[in-house]
């Protein structure tokens, strides 16, 4: 059995020289995807690798990237690996020494520096018989797989026929400040639900982008939610018109591979910087703020931006389309939470987590479907 069949969490893996890469865009996509989002895809924010063995230790040899922002100059997390057995996380273990991709200027392309193979051993403990093992994969770099093994017979596991739900959104969605890679707050849902579930969430890239659009259109989707406005306003991508139409266009491609799941448009979380200050957002010393444009009315903020998915959401004729307003999963109130003004912290991801399962917002799709 091929070892790609393992994996959860991921639109294609694909051969490379170095392994397998596990992707969140397919291939395809992938290739035609503007470098910030083919980066972001090729994080592993919510892939897992499943494996049945009786071993009490795991060897994975990989490639690891990370990515070094212009202003911090370092990566602002270790790459750990996560074994996890009977809902347990049994190992843990950080890949080092690693590569690197690194931002330069606005508009130019990333330096990067390959990184080498390196062993991560995950020590699991005795085991009388086989077992599931789930190996979780870092969820703020990408991953090359070159080679998995043991001290007992490793085979995938795999997926299930379960119910699966895709999500799409900001880097808040992705997650790259958890805890670990089971604490994003899309994977605190996946897992108290126990159904399938992939994390599209993508840092700074929920543009609204075709590339990601066609990969959740080839994904055998039950339910899609989208997180969408933070990105497009902080990064002044949009006016309301463009949004509109982009919005609209994105649905379209889904539609037409998955007529009738369930979608839901989120609606940004609460940023008091840009609540009613359009971008585009600049960091300064107490932390994120707008760029107030006097008497341009026709500019997009987070307020603004929820109107438009409100309004797109009610003109069309689809009843399984629906509208949430991000600030019922974090709103105003809750802005102390945000750790940098942006990003919520880790208590904040699971306010996110426990009131997106209180509000049911994917319904019935439960693992017992």
């Amino acid at each position: 059995m091929r070892l790609e069949s393992g994996f959860r969490g991921v639109a294609e893996v694909v051969e490379t020289e170095g392994g397998l890469r596990p992707l969140r865009l397919t291939a395809e996509q992938h290739r035609r995807a503007p470098e910030s989002l083919q980066l972001m895809a090729e994080f592993t924010s919510g892939v897992r690798l499943v494996l049945r063995t009786a071993a009490s230790r795991l060897d994975l040899d990989v490639i690891i990237e990370r990515y070094v922002m212009r202003h911090l100059g370092r990566p602002t997390r270790d790459a750990e690996f996560l074994a996890e057995a009977g809902g347990e996380v049994i190992a843990r273990a950080v890949a080092t020494p690693t590569g690197s991709r690194i931002e330069r200027g606005r508009g130019e392309p990333y330096g990067r520096e390959p990184g080498p193979v390196v062993r991560v051993t995950l020590d699991l403990g005795a085991a009388s018989a086989r077992r599931d093992v789930v190996v979780w994969f870092p969820h703020d770099a990408g991953v090359t797989l070159a080679g998995v093994s043991g001290d007992a017979p490793v085979e995938p596991v795999p997926d299930s026929a379960r119910p699966h739900w895709v999500h799409h959104g900001s880097s808040i969605s992705h997650g790259g400040n958890a805890h670990d890679p089971r604490e994003t707050w899309p994977a605190q849902v996946g897992r108290a639900l126990g159904i399938r579930w992939s994390n599209l969430g993508f840092g700074g890239n929920a543009m609204l982008d075709p590339m990601t659009a066609r990969s959740i259109a080839a994904m055998d989707a039950d339910v899609v939610t989208l997180e969408l406005g933070i990105n497009i306003v902080g990064a002044d991508a949009m006016r309301p018109r463009a949004l509109t139409s982009a919005t609209h266009a994105f649905l379209d491609a889904l539609r037409d591979r998955h007529p009738d799941a369930p979608i839901v448009l989120i609606g940004a979380f609460a940023c008091p910087a840009l609540e009613t200050t359009p971008g585009p957002m600049v960091a300064t010393p107490n932390g994120p703020r707008g760029t107030e444009r006097g008497q341009d009315a026709d500019v997009l903020t987070l307020q603004r931006s929820r109107e438009v998915l409100r309004a797109v959401a009610a003109v069309r004729d689809d009843p399984a389309l629906h509208y949430l307003d991000g600030l019922e999963l974090f709103g105003t109130a809750d802005a102390h939470l945000l750790e940098d003004g942006l990003h919520p912290s880790q208590c904040g991801l699971d306010l996110i987590a426990r009131r997106f399962l209180e509000r049911e917002v994917i319904g019935p799709v439960r693992a017992d479907r």
